[in-house]
């Protein structure tokens, strides 16, 4: 079973965190979009009827309290498998947020085939994805944000790291897949290489090594790390690395976020309630014979009608 995984399920939080704070980033997005009109009808014809209707939406989404759902998915080096699957659920009217990890794991059914849910990516990107969280949850996806391992990296590099408690040794080591794990129990800052073996360990080398849960444990790790990285570095001196955050954002993440949605942002973040970030994994059953998570579809409506802003 491949274990190599994006290990980026917060990066909603990072967009999100520049995105709304880093007013050069928006100063500079704004001016490629709003250049001057003498130069605008020479690059873009645009019927005013659709115009008219794009502002409309635009200006009804600003004012809108609806909850907000962003999926963020992690592809594997080779671009085809969505190895993290995260939803993100806030509430705009208190800043609440909810977080959903789907185990790649998942068994999904396509043209009456099974498969897990990470090779869907390779059937229909982000649409295929998007679909059947959509199906199982029964919430809309508003937006979502696609990301690779490199991105990672370099945005924990550029953020100075992540203080974490090593809950136990991790050692791991596959030469075929280039993934070598090697971290030491205790408390530690993690920079980008060893972030991302902390989030992608799921086993060792031996059988007795490793969480007794398998992949449930890996998604209960990944959402400790989420919450540590929101803790640490939703705070203002970060605003000083703006620049450095969007150009990796820029160069790494594939996402339907534009300048109205970030604009509609702004006052969430303000409201943003850091120790109320509430983590929950996709109910199911593991299947000893695969070790597919079969879904229960009953479990996850109470969990959503419960828990989720809808």
């Amino acid at each position: 079973m491949r274990t190599k995984r994006v290990v980026t399920v917060f990066s909603f939080i990072i967009a999100w965190l520049f995105f709304v704070t880093g007013t050069k980033i928006l100063s500079d997005m704004n001016r490629r979009v709003t250049r001057s009109s003498e130069i605008q009808e020479h690059e873009y014809k645009i019927d005013r009827e659709n115009t008219h209707e794009q502002i409309s939406h635009r200006q009804s989404s600003l004012i809108s309290e609806k909850p907000v759902n962003l999926l963020l998915l992690g592809l594997d080096d080779g671009g085809k498998r969505c190895d993290v699957v995260t939803l993100f659920n806030c509430n705009p009217t208190d800043g609440k947020i909810n977080i959903l990890s789907i185990p790649r794991d998942t068994k999904v059914y396509r043209k009456g085939n099974e498969m897990r849910f990470n090779a869907l990516y390779g059937l229909g990107s982000e649409e295929q994805v998007i679909a059947e969280v959509s199906n199982m949850t029964g919430l809309t996806i508003d937006y979502y944000v696609t990301i690779d391992f490199a991105g990672f990296r370099k945005i924990i590099d550029t953020l100075e790291g992540v203080a974490i408690d090593v809950p136990i040794d991790m050692h791991y080591d596959d030469p075929l897949q280039n993934l070598h794990i090697h971290l030491s129990k205790g408390a530690q800052l993690l920079d980008g290489k060893k972030a991302e073996q902390y989030v992608r360990y799921r086993k060792g080398n031996n059988k007795m090594e490793g969480y007794n849960e398998g992949d449930i444990g890996r998604i209960k790790v990944q959402q400790d790390f989420i919450k540590a990285f929101i803790q640490q570095k939703f705070k203002l001196k970060y605003i000083a690395k703006a620049d450095k955050i969007y150009n990796i954002l820029k160069e790494h993440i594939k996402t339907n976020i534009n300048i109205s949605d970030i604009t509609k942002y702004v006052s969430i973040a303000t409201k943003l309630e850091l120790d109320e970030v509430s983590a929950y994994s996709l109910p199911g059953e593991v299947e000893d014979v695969n070790w597919y998570l079969i879904f229960d579809k009953e479990k996850t409506k109470a969990l959503i009608n419960e828990h989720f802003f809808k």
